[in-house]
């Protein structure tokens, strides 16, 4: 007895030719993530070797809409009396402790100051709850600017919109080790695109399944 021959499966196909575009799709988006990724590196290694720029010009750039994050800058604050650090509590080495995050202002320019991370507060080391101490003001400043995460906490009023990580300090704050943030940071560059190979390879597979179903449908055994 031979078994009749079926119709084409049209909802079997449909449903595989939406989950095929899906993974296609992924496939795609992971690509175009792994050419901003590569953009992003290549940016990073120009700044890792570029000389620091005056601050005045990068923030009018950045007055006028240009993205700076990443920019390394110097800038030499106006003098201002000491005033209590404000403090975010990060970990290094498994402990917890502190930066010290201090308002440099500036002369001139479209802000009146930028917010700099200065660095580890070294007595802080330990303590969940460190008690903010009394910094004299940065005077100058090498860094490189990153935009400000919420746990850095508000940006003072007229301020730039972004957060100086401090690479060097002159004179030196007391009590405090520079401790710059890492511009490789692959926060979100490490495993962008890897993932792509394995989208159009489920891709693959799935065409391969839907293929041997599709043959075993229209050519059933005898």
């Amino acid at each position: 007895m031979t078994s009749e021959r079926r119709g084409f499966p049209v909802v079997l196909s449909i449903a595989t030719l939406a989950v095929l575009m899906v993974l296609l799709g992924l496939g795609a988006w992971q690509l175009q993530r792994l050419a901003w990724k590569t953009r992003e590196l290549r940016k990073i290694e120009r700044l890792q070797s570029a000389a620091p720029q005056p601050i005045g010009p990068v923030l009018a750039q950045a007055a006028a809409g240009a993205d700076v994050e990443l920019a390394r800058v110097a800038v030499r604050c106006l003098p201002a009396p000491p005033a209590p650090a404000r403090l975010r509590m990060t970990t290094d080495a498994g402990a917890w402790i502190a930066r010290a995050l201090s308002g440099c202002r500036i002369a001139g320019g479209p802000y009146a100051g930028v917010l700099a991370d200065r660095g580890f507060l070294a007595a802080s080391r330990g303590m969940t709850a460190p008690t903010a101490p009394v910094l004299p003001a940065p005077a100058a400043l090498t860094g490189v600017l990153f935009r400000p995460a919420p746990i850095d906490g508000p940006v003072p009023a007229g301020f730039a919109p972004y957060l100086l990580s401090v690479e060097t300090e002159r004179p030196p704050a007391p009590g405090v080790t520079p401790a710059p943030y890492d511009v490789r940071s692959g926060d979100s560059l490490q495993y962008v695109g890897a993932y792509a190979p394995t989208w159009f390879g489920l891709a693959g597979v799935l065409v391969c399944v839907y293929a041997a179903l599709l043959w075993r449908r229209l050519h059933p055994r005898a």
